[in-house]
């Protein structure tokens, strides 16, 4: 499996290679799904406008940009993650943020969606569910 964590602008927040590959590793093996490679891109505000302009050719700030392709080696992903605290929730970490992040941005690829605020309050639990199995599985 291929992990980048890659910035865009100037994000106040992280992430490691290392985290992203036991993330995906914990949701792959939950969700029963075959990823290739991921490339986390952590942007500003300002840079995830511009990219929320070209990919979807919507002029706003979001948290999240979900990319899927397949390439002759199999599903590659592109996340493309706003790393300034402007969806930061309250009494989150900035790791617990991009980590949601990561989960939110797997959970557009196997079909859940956030417009409704029912789906909104279906994804935000199975994140934490998610954000629980990481941490479960990474206590020191």
């Amino acid at each position: 499996m291929i992990v980048r964590v890659l910035r865009d602008g100037n994000p106040e927040f992280s992430i490691t290679v290392r985290e992203v590959r036991d993330a995906l590793a914990i949701f792959c093996q939950y969700y029963e799904l075959s990823i290739r490679g991921i490339d986390v891109v952590l942007t500003d505000s300002a840079s995830q406008i511009r990219h929320n302009t070209y990919l979807l050719n919507h002029q706003y700030d979001t948290d999240v940009i979900t990319q899927e392709r397949e390439t002759p080696m199999g599903r590659h992903l592109e996340l493309y993650i706003n790393g300034t605290e402007v969806f930061l929730e309250n009494n989150e970490t900035s790791q617990s943020y991009i980590l949601r992040m990561v989960f939110h941005g797997l959970l557009h690829v196997v079909g859940l969606t956030d417009g409704s605020d029912i789906e909104k309050r279906s994804m935000h639990l199975e994140e934490n569910r998610l954000l629980h199995l990481f941490h479960v599985e990474h206590k020191p």
